[in-house]
């Protein structure tokens, strides 16, 4: 239910307490010091008593206790309930004759009512046993014990704003009955402002929803509330009024009242007539508009819908009820051809049979299935469909309809079939080349040591068959041998670049600190000058970034000009989520059109006899660069120097 905070209880809730707490100990001093005026606030009306006093400064205690959950707090608040009904009770017996003792004057004597004096109206004693039983119903975590307290609540409110009437309409006390002759306007007042207060505050109260609710009604009530309550009493006082100052008889002012009341009471509400059919003739238009505007987007979802899924509902029985256009384009069936036959014209063979009992189990216990299936259309050609069917269900909770939802995936699948054939040929191309490296490494390798050991031997011991001409032959087939076996090893060191490798936390400071011992000779002998610091330390393969560092660094010592002392630089900088490493060096550079093809395999942009080398090593630099997932590039300008770059992408360490 809506709930606003249209009154606020709070401050109510405060008012009553204080009012209560107040009244109740002026009273008790009242009758302490004998202050009839305090007694009673109307002269010659009835007195509140010294009992009733107390009846309401236990109910201000109460209400000023009610939201304190210590449990002494709650034995007082149990308490002090039932004390005000066992008084209440005690005095109502006293009223019927059933009680041989009084409890009237048992305090503080009354003298100023001659009959039975110091006894609260029955009226009183009747509106105190149902605040006690609503305090105590209200604490109960027994709904039914709420609703009796909340009854008790209304009962009691009802009985006081009759009291209140009575005072208001000027009835003089010899008029009113025995019933509520000796009820204070004061005592009547409180219990009203105590039983309204319970009543606002108790979410399950008809008052508390109407005075917060967000409901048509609720609103209504809370504007024609006041008038009702009000023109009555006015009325009805002003009538009162008039009969006692003898300006009319007691029979024409009820002709009159009536004759008044009755034209009034039509006028105001035909003025809320006007006002609600005003409001009822914006709400059907409102209505109007959303249901024409639900309309229209319901036609345009499902005309959007029928555009990109295949739609078909089915009975329980499973037979096809519906079809749209695009399901009969995929499937090449015309309506006609699956109307009313079963869901199961549609198998393809692909799934077994324990693929369509688990499905149709799970959708009949209400629940909506999704998987990928694979479908035969009229043409006998085969569709794999991504499907919802999703199970409909009456007001009684028993499926009455299904719904299959679907689109065509047949393209997606058939790449993911075409690459997954592709991946199978790439393996097995793999495996070749593993054979072949395998292969290289040892099957080339000993015709190769066979050649070379001939040549070998014959020119230690045949050297006199031998003229110079042919012992230099003999040279160029040992040296083609070698270089052979070289360039063979080279190229299954390239191929097992990849694996076996594991990801370990690595120091880069570290390992370009290794790679300077292992080139120490080389450095020395070039007396080159290798600086690198705050260098990072990253996830990688540790045995081929060591090979990169060394390669690159290697290159920038052989690639060095004349005369000139190398000077290699080594930085790091991170950069959009991985380390850009840049290796800079004086040396002889490299021309623009070969930035590029240094790093394919064997290429060599040198004689061999100057700058000695298989052309393998900044292919094995790409290589293993492309194994961390980077790039690697380089800036050059000859006879400058050249810098090379590579990333590596920074993995959490």
């Amino acid at each position: 239910m809506a709930s606003y905070n249209y009154f606020n209880t709070h401050l109510f809730r405060k008012v009553v307490i204080t009012l209560s707490m107040m009244i109740s100990l002026l009273v008790i001093l009242g009758w302490v010091l004998e202050l009839v005026g305090i007694l009673s606030i109307i002269p010659q009306a009835a007195t509140m008593k010294f009992h009733t006093a107390l009846i309401f400064l236990f109910s201000s205690i109460i209400l000023l206790i009610s939201k304190k959950n210590n449990s002494g707090f709650k034995s007082l608040y149990i308490g002090l309930s039932y004390t005000i009904i066992f008084i209440g009770a005690f005095i109502l017996a006293e009223h019927l004759g059933l009680s041989f003792v009084s409890i009237d004057n048992i305090i503080i004597p009354d003298e100023l009512t001659a009959n039975n004096s110091g006894r609260m109206s029955p009226a009183t004693a009747i509106c105190s046993i149902l605040i006690g039983v609503g305090f105590l119903g209200r604490l109960s975590p027994i709904k039914a014990n709420n609703k009796i307290g909340l009854y008790s609540f209304k009962f009691a409110a009802i009985l006081s704003l009759v009291a209140i009437i009575s005072y208001l309409l000027l009835i003089p006390l010899t008029s009113k009955t025995s019933f509520f002759k000796p009820m204070a306007i004061h005592t009547s007042g409180l219990f009203l402002l105590i039983s309204t207060l319970q009543l606002f505050n108790n979410p399950n109260s008809s008052l508390h929803q109407i005075l917060n609710g967000g409901y048509e009604g609720s609103k209504l009530t809370r504007k024609i509330l006041p008038e009702i309550i009000l023109f009555p009493i006015l009325s009805s006082f002003i009538l009162m009024l008039v009969i006692n100052l003898g300006f009319i008889s007691v029979e024409f002012g009820m002709v009159e009242y009536a004759a008044i009341f009755i034209p009034i009471s039509i006028l105001y509400v035909s003025y809320m007539a006007v006002g609600l059919n005003k409001f009822e003739k914006e709400r059907r238009k409102l209505t109007n508009e959303l249901e024409d505007s639900n309309q229209y987007y319901l036609k345009r979802f499902k005309q959007g819908v029928d555009q990109v899924s295949l739609i078909g509902t089915l009975d329980t029985n499973l037979n096809f009820t519906y079809i749209n256009d695009l399901f009969c384009e995929v499937l090449k069936y015309n309506k006609d051809d699956i109307l009313n036959k079963n869901i199961s014209i549609l198998r393809s063979g692909y799934h077994d049979d324990q693929f369509y009992t688990d499905l149709w189990k799970k959708v009949k216990l209400g629940e909506i299935w999704v998987d990928e299936i694979k479908n035969k259309a009229k043409d006998g050609s085969f569709h794999w469909t991504l499907t919802a069917i999703i199970p409909f269900k009456n007001d009684s909770g028993e499926i009455f309809e299904y719904m299959s939802l679907s689109q065509n995936i047949t393209e997606r699948k058939n790449a993911e079939e075409s690459k997954s054939d592709y991946l199978k040929k790439l393996e097995y191309k793999n495996k070749e080349l593993e054979q072949f490296a395998y292969v290289a490494s040892h099957d080339l390798q000993e015709p190769l040591r066979t050649v070379n050991n001939f040549t070998e031997l014959l020119a230690k011991r045949r050297t006199e068959y031998f003229d110079e001409l042919g012992l230099k032959s003999l040279q160029f087939i040992q040296d083609a041998t070698i270089r052979m076996s070289e360039l063979i090893k080279n190229l299954l060191d390239y191929n097992r670049l990849d694996k076996d490798n594991i990801l370990t936390k690595i120091d880069c400071n570290q390992l370009v600190k290794d790679v300077e011992k292992d080139l120490n000779m080389n450095i020395k002998d070039a007396e080159a000058t290798l600086l690198y610091d705050n260098l990072p330390i990253l996830l990688g393969y540790e045995t081929p970034l060591r090979l990169l560092f060394q390669n690159l660094i290697n290159n920038a010592i052989k690639f060095r000009k004349k005369d000139t002392k190398p000077l290699i630089e080594i930085y790091a900088t991170l950069k959009a989520g991985e380390w850009l490493f840049s290796i800079r060096d004086n040396g002889i550079g490299i021309a623009s059109q070969y930035k590029d093809k240094i790093f394919v395999i064997f290429q060599r942009l040198h004689n061999k006899k100057k700058y000695e080398g298989s052309g393998i090593g900044l292919a094995h630099c790409k290589k293993i660069v492309d194994l961390h997932h980077g790039h690697i590039w380089v800036d050059s300008v000859p006879d400058k120097g050249s810098t090379f770059y590579f990333t590596i992408k920074n993995e959490k360490t």
